[in-house]
């Protein structure tokens, strides 16, 4: 067990080294994927906990490569206390087709823009896979919005109005995060 913000501080400082060094960046790299995820985690608890009455303060982390097509979900999250919370499953909800690598390689070549697409069916899918694992009961979802979209100006319930939960959806809450990490928001 560990602390949610020393996981955050170690995916920061290897995301800012990323940077520096040529080759795959963070974002893109597959063996950094388990950092990626503790770095939505560290965004999602800093938004979470501003307003929550038992602070998401430390994470176990329950996955590996080895359980990827598994049911179990990224994170066991407990308080200050060290009082089990919930476990999170963490996700990203990205366009179809697209090819994060190319992006990347090719930015400093200066890539044409991509073009906006329709998001809700994007997310709507996500929350359908997700609905249909069985994920322990009192896991939270947490979808990671990695769209090319104009959906950060408009980044409010009346928003995602349209989105339905499949009916067979054991999951406790489902978040959405911006892809800054910035804004949170409760779908259920």
């Amino acid at each position: 067990m560990k602390l949610i913000k020393d996981l955050f501080e170690d995916a920061e400082k290897e995301r800012i080294k990323s940077r520096r060094q040529k080759g795959k960046p963070f974002i893109t790299k597959r063996s950094n994927q388990g950092l990626r995820e503790q770095w939505l985690l560290g965004k999602f608890s800093e938004k979470y906990n501003e307003k929550a009455q038992h602070k998401l303060t430390y994470a176990e982390n329950l996955s590996g490569p080895e359980e990827t097509s598994r049911n179990i979900p990224e994170f066991k999250i407990f308080d200050s206390r060290q009082n089990w919370v919930f476990d999170i499953e963490i996700t990203e909800a990205l366009d179809a087709g697209r090819k994060r690598t190319l992006e990347y390689r090719t930015a400093s070549k200066g890539a044409k823009e991509v073009p906006e697409v329709g998001y809700l069916p994007v997310i709507q899918r996500r929350i359908s896979e997700k609905c249909s694992k069985d994920y322990p009961r009192d896991t939270v979802l947490i979808i990671y919005l990695n769209i090319f979209s104009s959906i950060y100006d408009e980044f409010s319930s009346e928003t995602f109005s349209a989105l339905s939960l499949p009916e067979e959806c054991n999951l406790l809450q489902i978040w959405l995060l911006d892809n800054g990490g910035d804004k949170i928001l409760r779908l259920v």
